[in-house]
């Protein structure tokens, strides 16, 4: 039998998360539309590929964070190793034109800490790649924060775990499935 290459693996990886997403958008019984674009690894990218402005793009990053984890976080996670320490992670959901806000999160949180996710970890515990991120976080038992300057518009436009598709649904239709926790997660860049 042959021995599947990294690239292979990755590329079977890479469609199983895009299942994933797909399947919870069709079990949730939304509307969405798959957005098929050139190669990009950034949200920055996809707004300028799509030509949707960057208001209308998420950009999704994993935090780490140190504290007591919220009840809602613990009931819902069944993962061990998300678990067994005092240090958690998070997803981000915030504008592609914004930077993740810290402060706003520990604070959110009541965290001691709050620093990025190294690759390492996203790897590790999500088994993707930097770039493959999407926002919703119930597909691999992460809480999700939803950052207030993405719902100023009424449309979401995210990635679908693949470098080349994304994915448009309706704000609300993306509250109900993911039930993030909202606030204010961003600042402007300099």
């Amino acid at each position: 039998m042959k021995k599947k290459t990294p690239k292979k693996q990755l590329l079977k990886k890479v469609k199983e998360l895009s299942n994933q997403v797909t399947k919870l958008l069709d079990t949730a019984k939304v509307k969405y539309k798959v957005l098929e674009h050139k190669v990009v690894y950034t949200a920055h990218d996809v707004s300028a590929t799509t030509k949707n402005k960057l208001g209308l793009v998420a950009k999704v990053v994993l935090v780490k964070v140190t504290g007591p984890q919220p009840v809602i976080l613990s009931e819902r996670s069944e993962s061990k190793d998300l678990l067994k320490s005092k240090d958690y992670f998070v997803l981000i959901v915030l504008p592609a034109g914004k930077y993740v806000d810290f402060k706003g999160i520990k604070k959110a949180l009541k965290a001691k800490k709050v620093s990025m996710a190294s690759e390492k970890d996203i790897t590790k515990y999500l088994k993707t790649k930097v770039g493959l991120l999407h926002p919703f976080g119930s597909v691999c038992n992460l809480q999700t924060m939803l950052d207030k300057g993405v719902m100023k518009s009424k449309k979401l436009i995210a990635s679908a775990g693949t470098y080349t598709h994304a994915v448009e649904l309706a704000i609300k239709d993306f509250e109900k499935i993911v039930k993030p926790i909202k606030g204010s997660f961003s600042k402007a860049k300099r």
